[in-house]
């Protein structure tokens, strides 16, 4: 989930070869759904409300979230490790 639209997503996906499910979420609504909103920053880029607070989810089949990595700092993602071992512990 991320704040670009559709049309860049897509742009993203082929650039980096990225696979798996990617949601547009420019008006965080799914973002506060989530309750992932980060209030924290002033950052408000050109267009969007604010910025979600970086975070990795895993989602079972049934919604329930089983694991979650966040960053205090907008800009720094969850290490790729850290994901992998996670996924291999829950699924």
């Amino acid at each position: 989930m991320c704040t670009d639209t559709p049309k860049q997503i897509a742009s993203g996906r082929k650039k980096h070869g990225l696979e798996g499910t990617f949601i547009a979420d420019p008006a965080l609504a799914v973002t506060d759904m989530f309750g992932l909103r980060n209030r924290k920053i002033a950052v408000r880029p050109p267009g969007l409300p604010g910025l979600p607070v970086p975070t990795s989810l895993l989602v079972g089949a049934d919604g329930t979230v089983l694991w979650k990595d966040q960053s205090p700092d907008y800009v720094q993602r969850s290490d790729p490790d850290t994901i992998r071992e996670a996924l291999r512990t829950h699924f």
